[in-house]
């Protein structure tokens, strides 16, 4: 029986998992497909409901695992095969320099998610208009020092992809309402003169502190929500016009605005379903990586020695991620000792 755990996905549920077997007594080898670790987190400027430095936070994260000896990084790294069972996993893996087998006793799955690319949605403009982004895009505008300035008019639409069985899904992706408003108030902090609109279905704030850190974009940075799906967004004269209705109300409502960000769905990874039949493993519908349990064992897979953890699973939050990361890593210990 082999007593090293092979973890996929080097996002912070992986770093989490890698980090708490080898804190007790495991081996692991880390892989990660891009160049460098962090996932979808060291692409953020700011962590809520708490306003904390992400891509600090990440670092220090990514710096543990990588000072820590019985842990293996490969980036450039993915899963090419995989055959046998827990304790004795025959794995094998395609890096730069080529490929290489390895016999693991558990395996990890912690290959985060894909933001949707919103291009179904023309009459949003997206794609068409530069000032059209998604939640994204507006980080890297946030890093990059490319908010617009002066007296300027931001709106933040929410559930674009999530909710709706037309052209998306229909699942909630749980944190676009926390994440809008985080983006609302950094859009107030970069630039005191702007005011931003927030158009919503429903308010779902999941977690604790998350109701709190909603309310105080309305209250404390004047955000103003506006229930109610926005319909379209034209170009007209350099500036967007946002048409929607307000269901509160019962009327028509028109923002003229100079940006528009677009909440994306969070979806399953690239390629999950390909990874999932490699391993042997279940897929929901949509391609979430399938726990057996979800409410008694929330990271096992449909097969045994193979646990799941993060975003893989479902949409979820930073602390949830971590949260599964851990016990991902306890369920790896359990059967590698």
């Amino acid at each position: 029986m082999s007593k090293k755990t092979l973890v996929i996905g080097g996002g912070i549920a992986g770093i989490t998992a890698a980090q708490k077997i080898a804190q007790n007594g495991g081996d692991v080898i880390l892989i990660e497909k891009e160049d460098a670790l962090g996932g979808n987190f060291a692409k953020l400027t700011y962590t809520f409901p708490v306003l904390g430095d992400a891509k600090a936070l990440v670092s220090q994260e990514v710096q543990k695992v990588q000072t820590t000896p019985s842990i293996e990084i490969l980036t450039n790294t993915t899963l090419t095969a995989c055959q046998g069972s827990v304790g004795d996993f025959s794995v094998e893996l395609k890096t730069l320099s080529g490929t290489r087998q390895e016999i693991v006793g558990a395996i990890i799955v912690a290959a985060g998610f894909h933001y949707m690319e919103p291009t179904a949605y023309t009459e949003y403009s997206y794609g068409r208009s530069p000032k059209v982004v998604t939640s994204l895009e507006f980080e890297k505008m946030a890093a990059e020092n490319r908010l617009p300035q002066g007296n300027v008019r931001v709106v933040f639409v929410h559930c674009v992809g999530s909710r709706d069985k037309a052209k998306g899904y229909v699942y909630c992706s749980k944190i676009c309402c926390s994440y809008s408003a985080k983006h609302a108030i950094m859009m107030k902090k970069a630039n005191p003169q702007s005011k931003s609109y927030v158009f919503y279905i429903d308010i779902r704030a999941l977690g604790k502190g998350y109701e709190e850190f909603i309310r105080s974009a309305m209250e404390e940075h004047n955000v103003r929500y506006i229930r109610g799906r926005v319909a379209k967004v034209l170009e007209s004269e350099g500036k967007l016009l946002v048409r929607a209705e307000d269901s509160l109300m019962g009327n028509p409502v028109e923002v003229e605005a100079d940006l528009v960000v677009l909440a994306s769905a969070m979806e399953p990874p690239v390629g999950s379903r390909d990874l999932a039949a490699m391993l042997g493993i279940a897929t929901d519908e949509y391609g979430f990586f399938q726990d057996v349990e979800s409410n008694v064992r929330p990271c096992h897979s449909s097969k045994p020695g193979i646990f799941l953890a993060g975003s893989c699973t479902q949409p979820m939050e930073i602390a949830s991620a971590v949260a599964m990361g851990g016990l991902s890593a306890s369920e790896a210990l359990a059967v590698t000792r």
